[in-house]
Protein backbone atom coordinates (compact mmCIF):
# COMPACT_ATOMS: atom_id res chain seq x y z
CA UNK A 1 0.00 0.00 0.00
CA UNK A 2 0.94 3.41 -0.61
CA UNK A 3 1.36 6.09 2.26
CA UNK A 4 0.89 9.53 2.13
CA UNK A 5 4.87 10.03 1.82
CA UNK A 6 5.10 7.86 -1.06
CA UNK A 7 2.41 9.76 -2.97
CA UNK A 8 4.45 13.11 -2.64
CA UNK A 9 7.22 11.79 -3.69
CA UNK A 10 5.76 10.11 -6.84
CA UNK A 11 3.73 13.52 -7.42
CA UNK A 12 6.92 15.55 -7.09
CA UNK A 13 8.84 13.07 -9.70
CA UNK A 14 5.54 12.88 -12.46
CA UNK A 15 6.18 17.44 -11.63
CA UNK A 16 9.41 17.34 -12.35
CA UNK A 17 9.02 15.40 -15.25
CA UNK A 18 6.75 17.56 -16.42
CA UNK A 19 8.42 20.57 -15.82
CA UNK A 20 11.39 18.99 -17.97
CA UNK A 21 8.85 18.52 -20.80
CA UNK A 22 7.69 21.66 -20.80
CA UNK A 23 11.42 23.34 -20.52
CA UNK A 24 11.73 21.11 -23.72
CA UNK A 25 9.32 22.34 -25.90
CA UNK A 26 9.49 25.61 -25.52
CA UNK A 27 13.27 25.54 -27.03
CA UNK A 28 11.94 25.35 -30.28
CA UNK A 29 8.41 28.22 -29.67
CA UNK A 30 11.38 31.02 -29.45
CA UNK A 31 11.22 31.33 -32.90
CA UNK A 32 7.20 32.12 -32.40
CA UNK A 33 5.87 35.09 -34.50
CA UNK A 34 5.05 38.38 -31.93
CA UNK A 35 0.92 37.48 -33.37
CA UNK A 36 1.32 34.04 -31.95
CA UNK A 37 2.60 35.27 -28.39
CA UNK A 38 -0.30 38.15 -28.33
CA UNK A 39 -3.10 35.05 -28.14
CA UNK A 40 -1.16 33.83 -25.09
CA UNK A 41 -2.73 34.58 -21.98
CA UNK A 42 -5.84 36.13 -24.38
CA UNK A 43 -9.13 34.66 -22.68
CA UNK A 44 -10.96 33.64 -25.49
CA UNK A 45 -14.44 32.08 -23.02
CA UNK A 46 -15.55 35.33 -22.02
CA UNK A 47 -16.36 38.33 -23.66
CA UNK A 48 -14.58 41.31 -23.41
CA UNK A 49 -17.47 43.54 -24.17
CA UNK A 50 -21.06 43.22 -23.69
CA UNK A 51 -24.60 44.89 -24.43
CA UNK A 52 -25.48 47.95 -22.21
CA UNK A 53 -28.64 45.22 -21.40
CA UNK A 54 -26.94 42.84 -19.78
CA UNK A 55 -24.40 45.19 -17.54
CA UNK A 56 -28.32 46.48 -16.62
CA UNK A 57 -28.84 42.70 -15.38
CA UNK A 58 -25.47 43.16 -12.84
CA UNK A 59 -26.47 46.87 -12.04
CA UNK A 60 -29.74 45.93 -10.20
CA UNK A 61 -28.82 42.77 -8.68
CA UNK A 62 -25.39 44.24 -6.96
CA UNK A 63 -26.78 47.55 -6.45
CA UNK A 64 -30.06 45.92 -4.62
CA UNK A 65 -27.72 42.96 -2.86
CA UNK A 66 -24.45 44.83 -1.78
CA UNK A 67 -25.20 48.49 -2.00
CA UNK A 68 -28.73 48.36 -0.18
CA UNK A 69 -28.74 45.21 1.29
CA UNK A 70 -25.44 44.55 2.77
CA UNK A 71 -23.13 45.90 4.67
CA UNK A 72 -23.93 49.62 4.59
CA UNK A 73 -26.98 48.55 6.25
CA UNK A 74 -26.02 46.06 8.90
CA UNK A 75 -23.60 48.63 10.57
CA UNK A 76 -25.88 51.18 9.92
CA UNK A 77 -28.74 48.93 11.90
CA UNK A 78 -26.03 48.79 14.58
CA UNK A 79 -25.51 52.17 14.81
CA UNK A 80 -29.31 53.52 15.45
CA UNK A 81 -29.71 50.67 17.22
CA UNK A 82 -32.16 48.34 15.61
CA UNK A 83 -29.84 45.17 15.96
CA UNK A 84 -26.84 44.82 18.78
CA UNK A 85 -23.35 43.59 17.18
CA UNK A 86 -22.84 41.13 19.70
CA UNK A 87 -19.43 39.33 18.10
CA UNK A 88 -16.33 40.24 16.07
CA UNK A 89 -16.58 43.05 13.49
CA UNK A 90 -20.72 43.76 15.32
CA UNK A 91 -19.26 43.92 18.36
CA UNK A 92 -16.73 46.37 18.14
CA UNK A 93 -19.10 48.39 15.99
CA UNK A 94 -21.40 48.05 18.95
CA UNK A 95 -19.11 49.42 21.47
CA UNK A 96 -17.10 51.80 19.12
CA UNK A 97 -13.72 49.85 19.51
CA UNK A 98 -12.07 50.46 15.94
CA UNK A 99 -14.54 49.39 13.85
CA UNK A 100 -16.51 52.47 13.11
CA UNK A 101 -12.87 54.29 12.28
CA UNK A 102 -11.30 51.17 10.27
CA UNK A 103 -11.09 51.43 6.81
CA UNK A 104 -11.60 47.78 6.87
CA UNK A 105 -14.53 48.29 8.38
CA UNK A 106 -16.67 48.83 4.93
CA UNK A 107 -13.97 48.21 2.06
CA UNK A 108 -15.66 45.50 0.34
CA UNK A 109 -18.93 47.05 -0.54
CA UNK A 110 -17.01 50.65 -0.59
CA UNK A 111 -15.53 48.50 -3.38
CA UNK A 112 -18.44 46.64 -5.03
CA UNK A 113 -20.52 49.98 -4.87
CA UNK A 114 -17.66 51.90 -7.25
CA UNK A 115 -17.97 48.87 -9.23
CA UNK A 116 -21.88 49.19 -9.62
CA UNK A 117 -20.77 53.34 -10.69
CA UNK A 118 -18.24 52.15 -13.00
CA UNK A 119 -20.75 49.73 -14.88
CA UNK A 120 -23.51 52.23 -14.48
CA UNK A 121 -21.59 54.68 -16.37
CA UNK A 122 -20.59 52.06 -19.19
CA UNK A 123 -24.17 52.03 -19.18
CA UNK A 124 -24.73 55.77 -20.17
CA UNK A 125 -21.52 56.07 -22.64
CA UNK A 126 -23.18 53.01 -24.73
CA UNK A 127 -26.35 54.57 -25.10
CA UNK A 128 -25.70 58.09 -25.44
CA UNK A 129 -24.13 60.40 -27.75
CA UNK A 130 -21.61 58.14 -30.17
CA UNK A 131 -22.18 54.86 -28.38
CA UNK A 132 -22.50 52.23 -30.15
CA UNK A 133 -26.26 51.64 -28.33
CA UNK A 134 -27.11 55.21 -28.80
CA UNK A 135 -31.00 55.78 -28.82
CA UNK A 136 -31.59 53.33 -26.31
CA UNK A 137 -33.42 55.87 -24.21
CA UNK A 138 -34.55 53.60 -21.32
CA UNK A 139 -31.31 51.69 -21.46
CA UNK A 140 -29.54 54.83 -20.82
CA UNK A 141 -32.36 56.17 -18.49
CA UNK A 142 -31.65 52.77 -16.03
CA UNK A 143 -27.86 53.75 -16.19
CA UNK A 144 -28.13 57.33 -15.04
CA UNK A 145 -30.78 56.17 -12.57
CA UNK A 146 -28.20 53.90 -10.90
CA UNK A 147 -25.52 55.98 -11.36
CA UNK A 148 -27.42 58.52 -9.10
CA UNK A 149 -28.92 55.91 -6.55
CA UNK A 150 -25.22 54.60 -5.61
CA UNK A 151 -23.48 57.88 -5.54
CA UNK A 152 -26.15 58.84 -3.59
CA UNK A 153 -25.61 56.30 -1.21
CA UNK A 154 -21.99 56.77 -1.59
CA UNK A 155 -22.00 60.50 -0.68
CA UNK A 156 -24.40 60.29 2.02
CA UNK A 157 -22.45 57.91 4.15
CA UNK A 158 -18.96 59.00 3.44
CA UNK A 159 -19.50 62.54 2.73
CA UNK A 160 -17.13 64.32 0.19
CA UNK A 161 -15.92 61.05 -2.68
CA UNK A 162 -13.82 60.73 -5.47
CA UNK A 163 -16.31 60.77 -8.89
CA UNK A 164 -16.11 62.80 -11.33
CA UNK A 165 -12.18 61.25 -12.12
CA UNK A 166 -13.48 57.71 -10.40
CA UNK A 167 -13.95 54.54 -12.35
CA UNK A 168 -11.86 55.63 -15.61
CA UNK A 169 -7.90 55.06 -14.96
CA UNK A 170 -7.62 56.69 -18.42
CA UNK A 171 -8.40 59.65 -16.42
CA UNK A 172 -7.34 59.14 -13.01
CA UNK A 173 -5.24 56.13 -10.99
CA UNK A 174 -5.95 58.52 -7.80
CA UNK A 175 -8.82 60.65 -8.30
CA UNK A 176 -10.04 63.26 -6.16
CA UNK A 177 -12.51 63.79 -3.81
CA UNK A 178 -15.52 66.10 -5.24
CA UNK A 179 -17.84 67.90 -2.52
CA UNK A 180 -20.81 66.50 -1.68
CA UNK A 181 -22.80 69.65 -2.53
CA UNK A 182 -21.23 69.46 -6.29
CA UNK A 183 -22.01 65.83 -6.05
CA UNK A 184 -25.51 66.60 -5.50
CA UNK A 185 -25.95 68.71 -8.25
CA UNK A 186 -24.68 66.01 -10.79
CA UNK A 187 -27.17 63.38 -8.86
CA UNK A 188 -30.21 65.55 -9.48
CA UNK A 189 -29.05 65.96 -13.09
CA UNK A 190 -28.52 62.22 -13.52
CA UNK A 191 -32.46 61.65 -12.10
CA UNK A 192 -33.55 64.76 -14.33
CA UNK A 193 -32.15 63.05 -17.29
CA UNK A 194 -33.16 59.77 -16.15
CA UNK A 195 -36.83 61.20 -16.33
CA UNK A 196 -36.71 62.70 -19.77
CA UNK A 197 -35.10 59.53 -21.13
CA UNK A 198 -37.71 57.32 -19.38
CA UNK A 199 -40.40 58.80 -22.15
CA UNK A 200 -38.62 57.07 -25.05
CA UNK A 201 -37.71 53.90 -26.15
CA UNK A 202 -34.75 51.24 -27.10
CA UNK A 203 -34.19 51.73 -30.84
CA UNK A 204 -32.22 48.64 -30.73
CA UNK A 205 -32.05 45.32 -28.34
CA UNK A 206 -34.80 46.39 -26.35
CA UNK A 207 -33.80 45.74 -22.21
CA UNK A 208 -36.16 43.40 -21.80
CA UNK A 209 -36.41 40.79 -19.36
CA UNK A 210 -32.45 41.57 -18.50
CA UNK A 211 -34.54 44.41 -16.20
CA UNK A 212 -35.31 42.71 -13.40
CA UNK A 213 -37.31 45.69 -11.96
CA UNK A 214 -39.60 46.89 -14.41
CA UNK A 215 -38.89 44.62 -17.64
CA UNK A 216 -37.85 47.60 -19.69
CA UNK A 217 -40.88 49.81 -18.54
CA UNK A 218 -40.21 53.28 -19.25
CA UNK A 219 -43.21 54.53 -17.04
CA UNK A 220 -42.52 52.62 -13.77
CA UNK A 221 -38.81 53.82 -13.91
CA UNK A 222 -39.85 57.47 -14.50
CA UNK A 223 -42.01 56.46 -11.06
CA UNK A 224 -38.84 55.29 -9.56
CA UNK A 225 -36.71 58.23 -10.35
CA UNK A 226 -39.46 60.60 -8.59
CA UNK A 227 -39.07 58.21 -5.41
CA UNK A 228 -35.79 59.11 -5.96
CA UNK A 229 -35.60 62.81 -6.01
CA UNK A 230 -38.15 63.17 -3.76
CA UNK A 231 -35.97 61.02 -0.53
CA UNK A 232 -32.80 62.95 -2.08
CA UNK A 233 -34.57 66.20 -1.91
CA UNK A 234 -35.37 65.81 1.94
CA UNK A 235 -31.67 64.95 2.36
CA UNK A 236 -30.90 68.12 1.56
CA UNK A 237 -33.65 70.49 3.68
CA UNK A 238 -31.37 71.73 6.00
CA UNK A 239 -29.30 73.56 3.32
CA UNK A 240 -32.53 74.73 1.34
CA UNK A 241 -32.69 78.37 0.41
CA UNK A 242 -36.29 78.05 0.34
CA UNK A 243 -37.39 75.14 2.89
CA UNK A 244 -41.27 75.28 1.67
CA UNK A 245 -40.57 75.43 -1.82
CA UNK A 246 -38.35 72.44 -1.01
CA UNK A 247 -41.24 70.26 1.02
CA UNK A 248 -43.45 71.45 -2.29
CA UNK A 249 -40.65 69.55 -4.38
CA UNK A 250 -40.82 66.60 -2.65
CA UNK A 251 -44.86 66.44 -2.51
CA UNK A 252 -44.80 67.18 -6.32
CA UNK A 253 -42.57 64.53 -6.97
CA UNK A 254 -44.68 62.29 -4.99
CA UNK A 255 -47.42 62.90 -6.75
CA UNK A 256 -45.86 61.35 -10.07
CA UNK A 257 -44.24 58.61 -8.17
CA UNK A 258 -45.57 54.89 -6.57
CA UNK A 259 -49.27 54.77 -6.06
CA UNK A 260 -49.09 50.68 -4.23
CA UNK A 261 -46.53 48.83 -3.23
CA UNK A 262 -47.06 46.79 -6.36
CA UNK A 263 -44.79 49.68 -8.10
CA UNK A 264 -41.73 49.44 -5.58
CA UNK A 265 -38.39 49.71 -6.46
CA UNK A 266 -37.70 46.04 -4.82
CA UNK A 267 -35.22 42.83 -5.51
CA UNK A 268 -37.25 39.83 -4.96
CA UNK A 269 -35.58 37.23 -6.29
CA UNK A 270 -34.31 35.45 -3.31
CA UNK A 271 -35.36 31.56 -3.05
CA UNK A 272 -33.78 30.93 0.25
CA UNK A 273 -31.44 28.56 -1.25
CA UNK A 274 -29.17 29.57 -4.67
CA UNK A 275 -29.96 33.47 -3.83
CA UNK A 276 -31.11 34.50 -0.35
CA UNK A 277 -31.47 37.62 1.65
CA UNK A 278 -28.27 39.24 1.97
CA UNK A 279 -29.13 39.99 5.89
CA UNK A 280 -29.92 36.06 6.60
CA UNK A 281 -26.96 35.30 4.59
CA UNK A 282 -24.74 37.60 7.16
CA UNK A 283 -27.01 36.28 10.52
CA UNK A 284 -27.53 32.71 9.51
CA UNK A 285 -23.60 32.46 9.15
CA UNK A 286 -21.90 34.65 11.28
CA UNK A 287 -24.78 34.93 14.69
CA UNK A 288 -23.19 38.47 15.20
CA UNK A 289 -26.40 40.72 15.61
CA UNK A 290 -29.02 40.50 19.11
CA UNK A 291 -32.42 41.95 19.12
CA UNK A 292 -31.68 45.79 20.20
CA UNK A 293 -32.74 46.87 24.31
CA UNK A 294 -33.77 49.97 22.65
CA UNK A 295 -35.64 49.07 19.76
CA UNK A 296 -37.56 46.67 21.80
CA UNK A 297 -38.51 49.32 24.66
CA UNK A 298 -39.59 51.59 21.67
CA UNK A 299 -41.86 48.86 20.91
CA UNK A 300 -43.17 48.50 24.21
CA UNK A 301 -43.35 51.88 25.09
CA UNK A 302 -46.10 52.25 22.14
CA UNK A 303 -47.89 49.18 22.92
CA UNK A 304 -46.79 48.45 19.31
CA UNK A 305 -48.35 45.00 17.91
CA UNK A 306 -45.07 44.38 15.82
CA UNK A 307 -43.45 43.87 19.05
CA UNK A 308 -44.82 40.51 19.71
CA UNK A 309 -43.48 39.46 16.42
CA UNK A 310 -40.66 41.27 15.53
CA UNK A 311 -38.43 39.01 17.87
CA UNK A 312 -37.55 35.09 18.59
CA UNK A 313 -35.14 33.27 21.01
CA UNK A 314 -32.22 30.90 20.02
CA UNK A 315 -34.32 28.13 19.25
CA UNK A 316 -36.26 30.06 16.77
CA UNK A 317 -39.49 30.69 18.87
CA UNK A 318 -41.21 34.18 18.47
CA UNK A 319 -41.46 36.30 21.39
CA UNK A 320 -44.57 37.44 22.37
CA UNK A 321 -44.15 39.30 25.04
CA UNK A 322 -41.79 41.64 24.09
CA UNK A 323 -41.42 42.59 27.86
CA UNK A 324 -39.51 39.13 27.80
CA UNK A 325 -37.36 39.81 25.07
CA UNK A 326 -33.68 38.78 26.18
CA UNK A 327 -32.28 41.36 24.19
CA UNK A 328 -28.60 42.88 24.34
CA UNK A 329 -28.32 46.45 26.10
CA UNK A 330 -26.62 48.50 23.86
CA UNK A 331 -23.29 49.89 23.88
CA UNK A 332 -22.21 47.02 26.51
CA UNK A 333 -23.59 43.46 25.37
CA UNK A 334 -21.72 40.67 26.24
CA UNK A 335 -19.33 39.05 23.39
CA UNK A 336 -21.75 35.56 23.44
CA UNK A 337 -23.54 33.94 20.62
CA UNK A 338 -26.93 31.74 20.89
CA UNK A 339 -27.68 33.41 23.98
CA UNK A 340 -29.32 36.51 23.35
CA UNK A 341 -32.95 36.68 21.70
CA UNK A 342 -32.35 38.02 18.24
CA UNK A 343 -34.92 39.74 15.84
CA UNK A 344 -37.02 37.47 13.27
CA UNK A 345 -35.67 38.50 10.55
CA UNK A 346 -32.83 36.66 11.05
CA UNK A 347 -34.65 33.99 9.38
CA UNK A 348 -35.73 36.12 6.39
CA UNK A 349 -34.02 34.40 3.72
CA UNK A 350 -36.69 34.79 1.14
CA UNK A 351 -38.12 38.98 1.54
CA UNK A 352 -37.01 41.28 -0.55
CA UNK A 353 -34.62 43.90 -0.77
CA UNK A 354 -35.92 47.59 -0.98
CA UNK A 355 -34.07 50.01 -2.76
CA UNK A 356 -37.78 52.19 -3.08
CA UNK A 357 -40.01 51.49 -0.92
CA UNK A 358 -44.11 52.46 -1.50
CA UNK A 359 -44.37 53.22 2.58
CA UNK A 360 -41.08 55.37 2.29
CA UNK A 361 -42.79 57.67 0.22
CA UNK A 362 -45.78 57.60 2.39
CA UNK A 363 -43.20 58.42 5.81
CA UNK A 364 -41.83 61.28 3.22
CA UNK A 365 -45.06 62.56 2.35
CA UNK A 366 -46.33 62.76 5.79
CA UNK A 367 -43.14 64.23 6.90
CA UNK A 368 -43.57 67.23 4.06
CA UNK A 369 -47.07 67.59 5.34
CA UNK A 370 -46.19 68.24 8.86
CA UNK A 371 -43.64 70.49 8.13
CA UNK A 372 -45.85 72.58 6.02
CA UNK A 373 -48.35 72.87 8.76
CA UNK A 374 -50.76 70.71 7.06
CA UNK A 375 -51.83 67.87 10.39
CA UNK A 376 -55.11 67.04 8.77
CA UNK A 377 -53.83 65.78 5.16
CA UNK A 378 -50.88 64.35 7.03
CA UNK A 379 -52.73 61.82 9.50
CA UNK A 380 -54.16 59.82 6.64
CA UNK A 381 -51.63 59.53 5.07
CA UNK A 382 -49.18 58.14 8.13
CA UNK A 383 -51.98 55.83 8.65
CA UNK A 384 -51.52 54.53 5.39
CA UNK A 385 -47.82 54.44 5.28
CA UNK A 386 -47.91 52.51 9.08
CA UNK A 387 -50.42 49.95 7.28
CA UNK A 388 -48.14 49.25 4.66
CA UNK A 389 -45.01 49.14 6.73
CA UNK A 390 -47.02 46.58 9.09
CA UNK A 391 -47.26 44.46 5.24
CA UNK A 392 -43.70 45.03 4.93
CA UNK A 393 -43.03 43.37 8.33
CA UNK A 394 -45.53 40.61 7.83
CA UNK A 395 -44.17 39.40 4.52
CA UNK A 396 -40.55 39.27 6.25
CA UNK A 397 -41.57 37.05 9.36
CA UNK A 398 -43.25 35.24 6.82
CA UNK A 399 -40.22 34.65 4.66
CA UNK A 400 -39.10 33.68 8.17
CA UNK A 401 -41.43 30.61 8.69
CA UNK A 402 -40.95 29.22 4.83
CA UNK A 403 -37.00 29.62 5.38
CA UNK A 404 -35.34 26.51 3.94
CA UNK A 405 -32.67 26.61 6.10
CA UNK A 406 -34.66 26.78 8.78
CA UNK A 407 -36.92 24.17 7.84
CA UNK A 408 -33.75 21.73 7.58
CA UNK A 409 -33.93 21.98 10.87
CA UNK A 410 -37.59 21.94 11.95
CA UNK A 411 -38.62 25.43 11.36
CA UNK A 412 -39.50 28.43 13.49
CA UNK A 413 -42.42 28.75 15.61
CA UNK A 414 -43.85 32.10 14.58
CA UNK A 415 -46.92 33.85 13.87
CA UNK A 416 -47.42 36.51 11.09
CA UNK A 417 -50.67 37.94 11.44
CA UNK A 418 -49.84 41.65 11.37
CA UNK A 419 -52.62 42.65 9.25
CA UNK A 420 -54.26 46.20 7.57
CA UNK A 421 -56.78 45.82 10.03
CA UNK A 422 -54.55 45.31 13.01
CA UNK A 423 -52.20 48.32 12.06
CA UNK A 424 -55.10 50.90 11.47
CA UNK A 425 -56.31 49.56 15.10
CA UNK A 426 -53.35 50.40 16.30
CA UNK A 427 -53.21 53.66 14.53
CA UNK A 428 -55.94 54.86 16.21
CA UNK A 429 -55.69 53.39 19.25
CA UNK A 430 -51.92 54.42 20.16
CA UNK A 431 -50.64 56.44 17.51
CA UNK A 432 -53.14 58.65 16.90
CA UNK A 433 -53.06 60.49 20.51
CA UNK A 434 -48.93 61.09 20.11
CA UNK A 435 -49.83 61.98 16.36
CA UNK A 436 -52.01 64.87 18.12
CA UNK A 437 -49.29 66.08 20.50
CA UNK A 438 -46.45 66.23 18.21
CA UNK A 439 -47.36 64.99 14.79
CA UNK A 440 -43.96 65.45 12.93
CA UNK A 441 -42.41 63.49 16.28
CA UNK A 442 -44.62 60.90 15.66
CA UNK A 443 -44.27 60.66 12.21
CA UNK A 444 -40.16 60.32 12.28
CA UNK A 445 -40.46 57.92 14.97
CA UNK A 446 -43.12 56.20 13.24
CA UNK A 447 -40.50 55.84 9.94
CA UNK A 448 -37.69 54.70 12.07
CA UNK A 449 -40.06 51.82 13.66
CA UNK A 450 -40.97 50.89 9.74
CA UNK A 451 -37.16 50.84 8.35
CA UNK A 452 -36.50 47.58 11.09
CA UNK A 453 -36.16 44.42 9.25
CA UNK A 454 -34.83 42.49 6.88
CA UNK A 455 -35.71 45.09 3.89
CA UNK A 456 -32.52 47.25 3.78
CA UNK A 457 -34.05 50.29 4.91
CA UNK A 458 -31.19 50.92 7.64
CA UNK A 459 -28.93 53.19 5.83
CA UNK A 460 -32.53 55.50 5.07
CA UNK A 461 -33.39 55.35 8.57
CA UNK A 462 -29.61 56.42 9.34
CA UNK A 463 -29.73 59.80 6.86
CA UNK A 464 -32.78 60.50 8.95
CA UNK A 465 -31.75 60.27 12.27
CA UNK A 466 -28.34 62.32 10.86
CA UNK A 467 -30.54 65.07 9.36
CA UNK A 468 -33.13 65.11 12.43
CA UNK A 469 -29.97 65.81 14.64
CA UNK A 470 -28.71 68.56 12.61
CA UNK A 471 -32.04 70.51 12.86
CA UNK A 472 -32.03 70.33 16.47
CA UNK A 473 -35.05 67.42 16.15
CA UNK A 474 -33.95 65.17 19.22
CA UNK A 475 -37.02 62.82 18.40
CA UNK A 476 -35.06 59.18 18.36
CA UNK A 477 -33.64 58.66 21.15
CA UNK A 478 -30.60 56.03 20.95
CA UNK A 479 -29.53 54.27 24.64
CA UNK A 480 -25.51 53.68 23.71
CA UNK A 481 -23.87 56.04 25.83
CA UNK A 482 -20.56 55.92 23.27
CA UNK A 483 -19.81 58.57 20.64
CA UNK A 484 -21.90 57.78 17.45
CA UNK A 485 -20.19 57.60 14.18
CA UNK A 486 -21.30 60.93 11.89
CA UNK A 487 -20.13 58.88 8.66
CA UNK A 488 -18.61 55.96 7.28
CA UNK A 489 -15.14 56.02 6.73
CA UNK A 490 -13.25 55.27 3.62
CA UNK A 491 -12.21 51.93 2.22
CA UNK A 492 -8.79 50.12 2.89
CA UNK A 493 -8.37 49.93 -0.82
CA UNK A 494 -8.70 53.45 -1.51
CA UNK A 495 -7.36 54.85 1.78
CA UNK A 496 -4.13 52.49 0.96
CA UNK A 497 -3.82 53.72 -3.05
CA UNK A 498 -5.14 57.24 -3.24
CA UNK A 499 -3.23 59.93 -1.55
CA UNK A 500 -6.53 62.26 -1.77
CA UNK A 501 -8.41 59.67 0.33
CA UNK A 502 -5.42 58.90 2.75
CA UNK A 503 -4.67 62.24 3.52
CA UNK A 504 -8.70 62.72 4.40
CA UNK A 505 -8.70 59.65 6.41
CA UNK A 506 -5.79 60.72 8.83
CA UNK A 507 -6.68 58.19 12.17
CA UNK A 508 -9.89 57.97 11.18
CA UNK A 509 -11.24 59.63 14.60
CA UNK A 510 -13.14 62.36 12.17
CA UNK A 511 -16.12 59.72 11.79
CA UNK A 512 -17.03 60.99 15.65
CA UNK A 513 -16.48 65.00 15.00
CA UNK A 514 -17.45 65.75 11.31
CA UNK A 515 -20.66 65.27 9.80
CA UNK A 516 -21.58 65.40 6.39
CA UNK A 517 -22.22 68.28 4.40
CA UNK A 518 -26.05 68.65 4.15
CA UNK A 519 -25.89 67.61 8.36
CA UNK A 520 -24.30 70.69 8.85
CA UNK A 521 -20.49 69.71 8.01
CA UNK A 522 -17.69 71.20 5.70
CA UNK A 523 -16.88 67.71 4.15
Amino acid sequence: MLNSKMITHMNKYKLTQGLLALVLLAVPMISCTDSVMDDINVDKNHAQDVQAKFIVTDLITSTAFSTVGGDFSTYASVYIEQEAGIHNQLFNAETRNGEPSSTNTYNNVWSSTYTNLKNAKTVIAKCSGEGEEAGNQITLGIGQFFAAYNLAVLTDLFGDVPWTEACDMNISMQPKIDSQESIYSDIFKLIDDAISNFDGTDAMGAVGTNDLAYGGNGGKWKKAAYALKARLTMHLLNRASDKTASLNTVLDCISKSFESSSEELKFNFYDGVTNINPLFGFCFTRDALAASQSIVEKFVERNDPRGTRAFMDPDWVQCEDPSEVNAAPNGKPEQVQFTYDTSIFYGSSLAPTMMLSYHELLFLKAEALCRLNKKDEAEPVLKEAIQVAFNNMNRSIQATINCPDLLNYGGATAKADLTEEVAAEYFDKNVKPLFEANPLKETMIQKYLAFFGASGEAVEAYNDYRRLKAAGEDFITLKNKGKFPLRFIYGSGDATANNNIKEAVGDGQYVYSEPVWWAGGSR
